[in-house]
């Protein structure tokens, strides 16, 4: 997405340095961004915590509160969703297990978009 964003500041005005451009996760800054992170979860800044997370699956990016509708549902619900000719279920809650190499355990999962789980990797 890098060059999408530099070409956004550069139509809207933007005169920087971009020969000195880079991102956060680039080779040359990611050892200072993980320092930086470990060093505020230290320190209590930023802490880790359950919360849901609003993945577009059509973009392939997170979203903002801000730009969802949020809707509170009591179980199964049949959506109409713009894109998709059928209505589309919501409102539930499906956990599966990974298995961990050379082990007994599993890391237990849960998720609304269960389809989604053979794409999973970590």
């Amino acid at each position: 997405y890098g060059d999408k964003i530099h070409n956004q500041l550069k139509r809207l005005g933007g005169s920087y340095d971009w020969d000195r451009s880079v991102f956060t996760m680039d080779e040359k800054l990611s050892n200072a961004v993980t320092e930086t992170f470990c060093r505020l979860q230290d320190e209590g800044v930023i802490y880790r915590a359950t919360r849901l997370i609003n993945w577009c699956v059509r973009l392939n990016t997170a979203l903002s509160n801000l730009e969802v509708e949020n809707k509170e549902l009591t179980g199964s619900t049949l959506i109409t969703v713009p894109g998709y000719e059928e209505k589309v279920e919501f409102g539930v809650l499906t956990s599966f297990g990974y298995p961990i190499e050379n082990s007994d355990e599993k890391i237990i999962v849960a998720t609304t978009r269960p389809e989604t789980m053979l794409g999973d990797t970590a």
